[in-house]
């Protein structure tokens, strides 16, 4: 009896190990009672009324008053200290600016605490912010105003200091109201009523209501208003709180990604107020600042966004790499060539890497701490198939016209196989659309443009991405390009973000940084692969260096991805949120006369080896005297 005891107690761990393994059980069952338990407690706070997140912060300062909220260069403000900020901060608009509820209201700032006493004191007197890009200027930062209806720009002295706002809006929008908050109003604000917002200001909060805009990335063009539910801002905050296991009191958790974006803006600042946890905030990312702040501030989880992770491990390696509290790191965008190299010399166990849309209205997610899974945005167990599976589908598209593929029989989709890539597109209800997606502010062709309809089935609804994905038969997921990015050569689809992964993993890291494109050329079918790289400083931009890239090239990739141009130059534009852009760099290509002037030079993949590019070569080509 004792033996068969032994025998069971060791047969069922093995058992439920190798069923877990196999179905991804556990990770299903986390972040399937994560997302239960935000839904029930965000529909008993609406039912009560107490959806509004100002109820959330007077909860933790009455409960807990001396808990630290915010941390900013080395200054700690208490949920108590946050609370009454906020409070005084709503009131100065009210009493100031003249601010109703439903008003919008832009925000200009760099990340600091007075960005969030504002936003939240918006939303105490019944406001509504609109987060801008501090990095805009010009028609876009016009644009941004304009599309938004604000009549009041709040703009932080730091950014005017930087970009002039002022007078940019005052020549442009002179109906616009700027206010520049320097130290002085600062002062005048931290002292203002303390009078507690009137209920009718904070009750009546819908889930499906808008609480705030927070603009799109603008790498396809000018940024557009996304409008942030309360549901985004209580629920799904609440969903990563818990999915990252938060604890209050005891995790600080540090962004340095922008707080104008809904990744720094719901999934740090807004997650972290769910639970009652330390929020730590730089003023922008630095790799000279980023781990000392993280280490003053005994941050134990860390954001990252895009690249930020590559640009951390292209700092010098230190003694002091592993010296700091943090457990987890939690973001978007990480590529897999990076994972593991970043996770081992910064020795961060857990990777929690997600897939979302400002505007969507659903997203992957991918809790990681071994090789499995490295690179994946996130992971579809048996549970979360089950749950979710007829909820989100990867489907077949036509890569040159960017559509949906559908059959010219019945008119419906196809979805891909797994292995396959194809567009991710989630599904909406069709009898309630608003009910999760809510589109771009003031803007119904641009927010149809992301539906769907007639998909699988007559009347049926889905929101389009726009992304690449893959679904492998194991359930993971993984992040392959932007529609428009992905191009056809030879007959072929090209994934940019494979090449550029393939370029800038070179073993002897010879280049820096790399953007990844098509581009038509003439006489010819499809789009030819352009790399524009940043080479390291220490390498020459010769004909041995791109002898050496197309060597490993060759191995990594297969030969159509292989990019035809190479063009040297000096940085990759990115977003303040580490997108890159190459809008610019698409509509220069490779003519001539167009990169005249960029920090090195074009090179072509003639003969089997990169030459230079001339402007003969440019000739020969738009005459049809070559064909590649």
């Amino acid at each position: 009896m004792a033996a068969a005891a032994t025998a069971l107690a060791l047969t069922v761990p093995a058992i439920a190990g190798y069923l877990d393994a196999k179905y991804q059980l556990m990770s299903d069952l986390h972040l399937i009672s994560s997302l239960v338990f935000c839904r029930i407690q965000s529909a008993i706070r609406e039912k009560r009324d107490r959806l509004h997140p100002f109820y959330i912060l007077e909860e933790h300062a009455q409960k807990s008053p001396d808990r630290v909220w915010l941390w900013f260069q080395g200054r700690e403000y208490s949920y108590k200290e946050g609370y009454e900020a906020v409070i005084r901060h709503g009131n100065w608009f009210r009493d100031e600016c003249g601010v109703k509820k439903g008003d919008i209201i832009a925000i200009d700032f760099m990340n600091c605490p007075e960005m969030i006493f504002i936003w939240m004191g918006l939303w105490a007197v019944g406001g509504i912010p609109a987060f801008y890009n501090y990095n805009l200027t010009g028609d876009a930062l016009v644009h941004v105003v304009k599309v938004s209806s604000a009549k009041l720009a709040i703009v932080g002295h730091r950014v005017e200091e930087t970009v002039g706002v002022k007078k940019q809006i005052n020549e442009a929008l002179p109906e616009v109201q700027v206010v520049i908050f320097d130290e002085a109003l600062k002062n005048t604000v931290a002292n203002w009523r303390l009078d507690r917002p009137e209920e009718e200001l904070l009750s009546g909060a819908k889930q499906t209501d808008m609480a705030a805009l927070v603009y799109t990335s603008g790498t396809t063009g000018l940024p557009k208003p996304a409008i942030v539910t309360w549901w985004k801002n209580t629920g799904a905050s609440k969903f990563v709180a818990l999915w990252l296991k938060l604890n209050p009191g005891k995790d600080r958790y540090y962004t340095a990604m922008p707080i104008y974006h809904s990744s720094a803006a719901l999934f740090n600042i807004m997650a972290c107020l769910q639970v009652g946890a330390t929020s730590c905030i730089g003023e922008k990312f630095s790799n000279r600042t980023f781990w000392p702040e993280v280490r003053a501030s005994g941050s134990t989880v860390i954001q990252y966004v895009g690249e930020t992770c590559r640009y951390l491990l292209t700092a010098p390696a230190s003694p002091d790499d592993k010296n700091h509290n943090v457990t987890k790191a939690f973001g978007n965008g990480l590529r897999g060539d990076v994972w593991k190299e970043f996770r081992d010399r910064f020795g961060i166990r857990t990777i929690g890497e997600f897939y979302a849309a400002t505007e969507g209205m659903s997203a992957t997610w991918n809790m990681n701490t071994g090789d499995w899974g490295i690179g994946a945005v996130g992971v579809a167990g048996a549970l979360v198939n089950l749950m979710q599976g007829n909820k989100t589908a990867i489907v077949d598209i036509d890569y040159e016209t960017e559509e949906i593929w559908r059959d010219p029989t019945t008119g419906f989709c196809k979805k891909v196989p797994n292995g396959e890539r194809g567009e991710m597109i989630f599904k909406l209800d069709e009898n309630n659309i608003a009910a999760s997606y809510r589109g771009y502010y003031q803007n119904e062709k641009a927010s149809m443009s992301k539906l769907l309809k007639d998909v699988f089935k007559k009347g049926d609804v889905w929101f389009r991405t726009g992304d690449v994905l893959t679904v492998t038969n194991d359930g993971l997921i993984y992040f392959n390009d932007r529609i428009g990015d992905t191009y056809r050569w030879k007959s072929e689809n090209v994934s940019t973000m494979e090449v550029s992964n393939a370029i800038n993993s070179h073993p002897r890291k010879i280049v820096l940084d790399s953007a990844v494109f098509g581009v038509p050329l003439p006489n010819h079918d499809g789009n030819a692969g352009v790399a524009c790289v940043v080479l390291h400083p220490e390498v020459k931009e010769d004909e041995a260096t791109f002898d050496e890239l197309l060597t490993y090239l060759q191995k990594t990739l297969p030969r159509y991805a292989t990019p035809l141009f190479i063009r040297v130059i000096g940085e990759v534009e990115r977003t303040g949120n580490n997108k890159v852009v190459k809008g610019g760099l698409r509509k220069q290509g490779v003519d001539p006369e167009k990169t005249a002037g960029q920090a090195g030079g074009v090179w072509w993949l003639k003969d089997g080896k990169y030459q230079r590019f001339t402007d003969s070569d440019w000739s020969e080509i738009r005459a049809g005297r070559v064909k590649l």
